[in-house]
Formats: C-alpha cells, structure tokens, sequence
C-alpha cells in the first residue's frame, strides 16, 4: 500500500467515526428529551409552590 493511499485511508476512517460519535450523541439527546417531555409533570415534588395559590385540598373539596 502507498503512503497516500494510506493517509486517505486513515482519514476517512476517522471522519466515519466522528460521524458515528455525532450521531451516537444525537440519538441519545433526543431519547433524554423525550423522556424530559414526558416526565416533566411527575418531577414536581421539590417546586416551589406561590403562596398566592389555595391549596385546599381534597378535604375542602369533600366538605363543600
């Protein structure tokens, strides 16, 4: 094999696995946000809550 052959080789060896390691990472940020859009409603344990809001909860609710 020739040098340039070589070098050639080499380097689209390399461009194919940057593109393999880009596209790896593409897939796996839309996967995590996919699973942000679902789970966005069931993380809310530790919001903060406005005190403006009426949290009367179901036991208010039951009495009226």
């Amino acid at each position: 094999m020739r040098k340039e052959t070589g070098i050639i080789l080499a380097g689209s060896v390399g461009v194919l696995i940057g593109l393999t390691l880009f596209g790896v990472k593409k897939f796996l940020l839309k996967k995590s946000k996919e699973y942000d859009e679902y789970y966005a409603d069931f993380h809310r344990h530790f919001e903060r809550k406005n005190k403006d809001e009426s949290n009367d909860g179901v036991e208010f609710l039951a009495v009226r």
